[in-house]
């Protein structure tokens, strides 16, 4: 597919207010295709290529979407084929500890401080990476997520074991928490950092950048917060995608336990 084709569907896609990486995805896809079928394909042949590229489930179905975006708008049909069917796992309960043992073998008090946000807090790695000091509202403990998934502006916390250090981090940084010379550090930075820090503790769990903000969730509920309000500081549209953590609720099944 020409470039000019495909700066023209990332121009698209912007208007509609797509985040960057959506946008860098869905490009990437969409030409990665047509590559390989061509710019008008039938969608037996589409389906016949997500076969023999052998996707797992949840980029089989990251690819569908791209490509039923692609076929409405530039081929004027609809795909029919049905979506590959995920497992329906758990999210890795990391504790307490396991994450402070990570944490230890981190020397970049910046990326301690980056890596914290997204457990303490339930901030995604976009997110934090986006920080800015003046979204940080110490006197309520409360951090200010602008233009979160979605576009959508939220509020979450700052738990009080954290307040102290990010006011230290802050008092150092003018605009961007994590600023760069382009910017702002990248998303990448933080996940080899974690990855590196993980493979050092020994912890036999592999978790990512989103775990964190899983983990962030799952304390929320063990200690008893209302699920809405959780809901709230993730930034979920739906109730139901965030009720998924009460399944993961340990505090009641300890006590059962210990009664037993």
């Amino acid at each position: 597919m020409p470039q000019k084709r495909i700066n023209e569907i990332g121009q698209f896609l912007k208007s509609k207010g797509k985040t960057k990486g959506t946008i860098k995805s869905y490009c990437s896809i969409i030409k990665k295709v047509t590559e390989k079928i061509g710019e008008e394909f039938t969608e037996s042949q589409l389906e016949n290529l997500f076969t023999y590229l052998n996707l797992k489930p949840r980029t089989y179905n990251l690819y569908r979407a791209v490509m039923n975006f692609y076929t409405k708008k530039y081929l004027g049909y609809e795909l029919t084929f049905t979506k590959a069917k995920v497992n329906a796992s758990l999210p890795e309960n990391i504790s307490k500890s396991e994450f402070f043992k990570v944490l230890s073998f981190i020397k970049n008090f910046k990326h301690k401080m980056g890596i914290s946000l997204m457990y303490k807090c339930g901030l995604r790695i976009s997110e934090v990476c986006r920080l800015r000091k003046h979204d940080i509202d110490f006197e309520n403990q409360i951090i200010w997520v602008r233009e979160g998934k979605g576009k959508k502006d939220r509020r979450t916390i700052i738990p009080t074991d954290l307040l102290f250090y990010l006011k230290k981090y802050c008092s150092k940084v003018e605009d961007y928490l994590f600023p760069t010379y382009r910017g702002h550090i990248s998303e990448r930075s933080f996940e080899e950092v974690l990855k590196r820090a993980i493979n050092l503790s020994k912890i036999t769990k592999k978790f990512s950048a989103h775990d964190l903000r899983h983990n962030f969730a799952i304390n929320l509920v063990n200690k008893g917060i209302d699920i809405e309000e959780v809901r709230k500081m993730l930034g979920h549209s739906k109730l139901t995608t965030t009720q998924i953590y009460l399944q993961c609720k340990t505090q009641n099944l300890t006590n059962i336990a210990r009664c037993v």
